[in-house]
């Protein structure tokens, strides 16, 4: 998190540059017709013809048409106006007359004229120019020469300065609404991460009151509607959003209709447009073009894994991807609008109808647009649940193939054709900034935890299920901990571009193995002596409480004495992988291939480091009495952590350090409950024995779903039937059979006057059950936490 902290604080900087050298937007480093009066008198006269303009060597105008090549047609130099003394002294005396009602000083109006009479060219200086007498010619509207000193058409010049004023304030308004849009949506972010680092740092000054009791009864916990959330939709439809983020969401959408529906004018008649549908349409297009490329910048730096704002707000990586998806979605119907708004335009009867949409769709900037609208459109419909979660792979490599080819076909939209007059290039800016900057902090993170070398992992398959055991041997484990997770790359499996996040359940420092106060366990019948050699009966039942759970492996000892060697860097963390289609697929045929015959190999990966388990996410743990982990399936790796975590610091205090207790996640925990739900009995059984080995403190909840012959079999010792489950300590946990009923397990965890946090990580339906049972558990007066930890595809 700290490259990622240091390349987007970079990015700002030189965005920062950017608009400080008058690169900027329209009203933030740069102006727009900001001398409109003298711009006015400018365009009402540069199109007459001079005594010094210079045409082609045909003298017969009226073979002249709109197909002429720009050559052939006559031409006005700027030295030609800089010597030619009609254009100096109607420019200087139409300039006095238009621009001093505007409060123009003389000094300005001098100003003015060297810029647009003279070009910034050396010539008569203002006063020079002015007439010694005042024109009494007005030229006419169809003037095509200009021989004498003469007035400016004063309904022309009228027309100029309105079409030039209104475009110029449309402007303005389009980047004074996407930055206020920006920084609503950037700004609610850094205000809820600032109320929750202040509620870290000060955990006992957040007290419960009615009101925080009524906001998480009603806004924060709830779903959306009813009590679906994680489960998808009928039909993969998609995830229903909870209350609070859909409230959300809903306001990101109306601010979004609102500012581009409102404060447009028109003025007619136009030098540019003929009709106001036809200005209108300039309006809104260019509006809705501005505020996708903002929501563009906006979804792209939702959905990196790097990014910051999930570390300040405590919101998980799913919440941001929720966000990423309707920004996208936003950005996308804009994109559609904006396009739609300049066909009408081209293709109206009174702007040339379809012979001016045939010359403008032949232009590179145009049919670059309709590549960028297309693009995104794709990116957005291949983004659908149902595609996401049967074909992972490709819909993410052309995910973002098309996001890059949108981004490029903006890029050659607007640059090429606007140039830098308008600014628009610098959303652009942003949204490479974010791009580059989460790629470039996951290319640091595999230097950083790899160290130029890559990072050994043993793999071994749990038998009687499909999961894989893999521990990872790391050469940084700095900065581990509970509620984490990492990426991996395993290059051995050919396609080393794809990295996939899994769970830590469990990791061991080098500074827990050399500790002299603790001892690594090693299998569920015996424990290690330190190396003087054996110990007697008494002092082995002395020194288990003096253990630190490691989670080191039951067979970590024959994982040594085999072919597969354990890196000399003890240092290590764990994770328990499901093999499905794709890369975990492909790692399990790799497992079982016949020269892996002992289902054990050691493989070579590469890390990302440490992802996730952020202070602002946990917060809830910090001030909880107890501490209530409803789990199901592989979502017990999630928990593991957590169980490590307490289990330490349990073992501390039992040493007599109990100010050491107080630097754990769970600081002012005494009690520690997980509800576990699993469909193998064999996977129970391996993580009762590897991981749950005397987890001191720890009550565990374990249920079984799978076939009763399964359970008979495989846990007949160990068997308890009811729903509610038979609370004991670690490997010796009872296995119920059935289903776990999620609402009795928590009313039976809940006090009065204790405040409880359930960490809930599990399939979809059993998550939203436990919201709900917690939303029930508010209601009735118990003060009760969640944190939810999950994947949506």
């Amino acid at each position: 998190m700290v490259s990622s902290s240091v390349v987007f604080g970079l990015s700002l900087l030189l965005l920062a540059q950017d608009v400080a050298a008058g690169n900027g937007i329209i009203g933030f480093g740069l102006s727009l017709y900001q001398d409109s009066c003298c711009l006015a008198c400018h365009d009402s006269l540069a199109s007459l013809y001079l005594n010094c303009t210079t045409f082609p060597e045909h003298d017969d105008m009226s073979g002249m048409d709109d197909g002429m090549d720009m050559e052939a047609m006559p031409m006005t130099s700027d030295e030609c106006r800089t010597s030619n003394k009609p254009w100096l002294q109607s420019m200087a005396y139409c300039i006095k007359q238009a621009c001093t009602p505007d409060g123009y000083t003389e000094r300005r109006q001098a100003a003015c004229f060297n810029t647009h009479a003279l070009s910034g060219a050396s010539g008569p200086s203002y006063h020079q120019s002015l007439p010694a007498t005042a024109p009494t010619v007005e030229l006419p509207e169809d003037a095509t020469w200009l021989n004498a000193t003469s007035l400016v058409n004063s309904h022309l010049y009228h027309t100029t300065h309105g079409t030039l004023d209104e475009f110029s304030r449309s402007e303005y308004i389009h980047t004074r609404y996407s930055v206020i849009l920006y920084f609503i949506v950037i700004g609610t972010c850094l205000l809820w991460g600032l109320k929750t680092q202040l509620a870290t740092l000060f955990p006992g000054a957040s007290r419960p009151s009615s009101l925080t009791s009524k906001l998480r009864q009603y806004l924060y916990l709830p779903a959306f509607l009813g009590s679906r959330h994680l489960e998808p939709l009928p039909g993969n439809l998609g995830y229903m959003p909870s209350r609070a983020l859909g409230a959300s969401i809903g306001i990101y959408i109306i601010l979004n209709i609102v500012f581009s529906s409102i404060s447009f004018g028109s003025f007619q008649p136009n030098i540019y447009w003929p009709t106001m549908r036809v200005e209108l349409c300039e309006y809104v297009g260019n509006r809705t073009g501005m505020l996708s490329l903002v929501n563009m910048s906006i979804a792209i730096l939702f959905a990196g894994r790097n990014n910051i704002l999930i570390a300040i707000t405590g919101w998980s990586q799913t919440t941001f991807m929720t966000l990423h998806r309707w920004a996208a979605r936003v950005a996308t119907l804009q994109a559609i609008v904006h396009s739609a708004a300049y066909t009408l335009q081209y293709t109206d009867p009174g702007y040339e109808g379809a012979t001016s949409y045939a010359k403008e769709v032949a232009e590179p900037f145009y049919w670059w647009g309709i590549i960028g609208t297309i693009a995104l459109s794709l990116a957005t419909a291949f983004a659908v649940l149902p595609l996401r979660i049967s074909y992972y792979e490709f819909f993410l490599i052309t995910h973002i193939v098309l996001i890059i080819l949108s981004l490029v076909a903006c890029w050659y939209h607007l640059v090429p054709h606007f140039g830098f007059k308008y600014g628009y290039q610098v959303w652009l800016y942003i949204c490479f900034a974010f791009w580059s900057a989460d790629r470039l902090a996951r290319a640091v993170r595999v230097l950083y935890y790899n160290r130029l070398g890559n990072t050994k992992a043993i793999v071994e398959a749990i038998p009687g299920c499909n999961i894989l055991h893999v521990t990872v041997f790391p050469r940084v484990t700095r900065g581990i901990g509970p509620g984490q997770h990492t990426f991996l790359y395993f290059p051995g499996l050919g396609k080393f571009w794809e990295s996939h996040p899994f769970s830590i359940a469990a990791w061991q420092t080098q500074t827990h193995h050399t500790s002299s106060s603790s001892v690594q366990l090693t299998s569920s019948s015996s424990v290690s002596a330190s190396e003087g050699g054996n110990t007697s009966g008494a002092s082995k039942r002395d020194s288990l409480h003096h253990v630190k759970l490691t989670a080191t492996p039951h067979h970590q000892e024959a994982i040594v004495t085999r072919d597969v060697q354990k890196p000399q860097n003890d240092a290590s963390f764990q994770l328990l992988i499901r093999a499905h289609s794709g890369m975990t697929g492909a790692l399990q045929r790799y497992l079982s291939a016949p020269s892996n015959a002992d289902s054990k190999v050691e493989i070579s990966v590469y890390t990302e480091g440490y992802y996730a388990g952020h202070n602002a996410t946990l917060q809830p743990l910090y001030t909880a009495d107890t501490v209530l982990c409803i789990v199901g399936g592989l979502g017990i790796t999630h928990a593991l952590g957590f169980v490590q975590d307490y289990a330490n610091a349990n073992s501390v205090a039992h040493e007599g350090e109990t100010a050491t207790k107080g630097r754990g996640v769970m600081r002012r925990a005494k009690r520690f409950v997980l509800a576990w739900s699993a469909n193998e009995m064999a996977f129970i059984e391996h993580v009762k024995k590897n991981f749950l080995f005397k987890a001191q403190g720890v009550e565990v909840l374990l249920w079984c779903t799978g076939s009763s012959e399964d359970v008979m079999e495989k846990g007949s010792e160990s068997l308890n039937k009811g729903e509610v489950g038979h609370i004991s300590k670690g490997v010796d946990a009872a296995v119920t059979s059935g289903r776990m009923n999620i609402g009795s397990v928590i009313r039976s965890c809940i006090e009065v006057e204790r405040q409880t946090t359930v960490l809930v990580c599990g399939p979809g339906q059993m998550a939203d059950e436990a919201r709900k049972q917690v939303v029930g558990c508010v209601r009735d007066g118990f003060n009760v936490d969640l944190i939810e930890e999950a994947f949506a595809w």
